[in-house]
């Protein structure tokens, strides 16, 4: 089992590559720019010949999940994955909670070594996992809409 959540997916696509990045690019803001309201785009992101990296724009939890694929033709592949900041923050706070162990263990105060265990795994399955499927399932909702796509499978 992975700390991080990825996910890999076969696409098909109901239009040429062309035309979904031409329509991708229409509906992406470009990551280096500055702007008030990133509300107005669907994605953040890079966009290249024929691959692209990008993310919701919702401020909340658009850098949660990163969307990396890669489309030729009628046939492309994406890779999800958990952000850099989401993965920073759930190191710091790990290391946080862990130092808390150490220091119940050097006090003799074993009872608060089952709540710190259980506070790591919590964390790790409710809110890195869940929140993982909940934004992947909506960034990839969003992109069918945007590129028009025809089927999805699980690599």
């Amino acid at each position: 089992m992975k700390i991080f959540p990825k996910s890999y997916y076969s696409l098909e696509l109901d239009n040429d590559s062309v035309v979904a990045f031409s329509k991708l690019k229409n509906h992406t803001l470009a990551k280096g720019q500055f702007v008030a309201n990133w509300n107005n785009q669907t994605f953040i992101g890079e966009i290249k010949k024929n691959e692209f990296e990008i993310q919701l724009s919702k401020k909340l939890f658009g850098e949660f999940c990163i969307l990396n694929g890669k489309l030729e033709d009628r046939k492309g592949t994406l890779e999800i994955r958990t952000g850099k900041v989401y993965k920073i923050i759930f190191v710091a706070i790990v290391l946080f909670v862990l130092s808390g162990l150490v220091v119940s263990i050097i006090q003799n105060k074993l009872e608060f070594i089952f709540q710190f265990i259980l506070t790591i795994l919590t964390m790790r399955f409710v809110f890195i996992e869940l929140g993982f499927r909940l934004v992947s399932k909506i960034a990839l909702n969003k992109l069918t809409e945007v590129i028009e796509i025809k089927r999805i499978s699980v690599a």
